[in-house]
């Protein structure tokens, strides 16, 4: 059996994304000390070495991710970590949850094939019950909620910034239906950043 984890970013207000479902406004008021911290760079390599799988979703998320990473790989400016990162994302197993995207969208990417929202939670069932490594979700709120109603996620990190949004997008959509075991804490001086890292029982 694969374990599927969920590692989302998220600021001291309990917000995923602005308003307008960026996070740049965020850093708007970011603490001086803490400017250049690549604290979550690591954190979210490390897991994503101990994956064979990614899941993405969404035609916005998953294409400005994919573009995004693509570039960071050949930039002689980004950090050793960041180029890590995005050597890693390219070329892991991809799945991507959508109903917009379509393979021309995701041509110039390799490892990647598409799954309809309706069959989401029968294909990450399916892939928990193979053999192998891990099963990441990075960002996707809006499928990783679902999936925790599906009783489908095992261990939910979360990783509070130093940053109050005042406004935005929810992390939760509503009250899921499970119940959270504490894990791991973990602080990064260096950024400010807390990790909590829960187990995610059915209620």
């Amino acid at each position: 059996m694969r374990t599927l984890t969920v590692c989302n970013f998220v600021t001291v207000d309990g917000r995923y994304e602005d308003d307008d479902h960026d996070i740049g406004s965020f850093f708007e008021h970011q603490h001086p000390d803490y400017c250049g911290a690549d604290s979550f760079d690591f954190y979210t390599t490390e897991l994503l070495r101990r994956s064979d799988t990614l899941i993405l979703s969404g035609r916005r998320s998953t294409l400005g991710n994919l573009g995004y990473w693509a570039g960071v790989q050949g930039d002689p400016d980004a950090t050793a970590i960041r180029r890590e990162f995005a050597g890693l994302i390219l070329g892991v197993e991809k799945i991507v949850v959508s109903d917009t995207i379509t393979e021309g969208d995701l041509a110039p990417y390799d490892n990647v094939r598409i799954v309809r929202v309706a069959d989401a939670r029968a294909e990450v069932a399916a892939l928990k019950s193979e053999e192998g490594r891990g099963i990441l979700i990075l960002l996707g709120r809006v499928l990783w909620n679902d999936m925790m109603n599906a009783g489908l996620v095992d261990e939910l990190h979360l990783v509070t910034f130093p940053l109050i949004a005042g406004s935005g997008v929810a992390l939760f959509d509503a009250k899921p239906l499970v119940a959270l075991k504490l894990l791991e804490t973990r602080v990064w001086e260096e950024s400010g950043n807390v990790l909590m890292r829960w187990r995610v029982d059915p209620d």
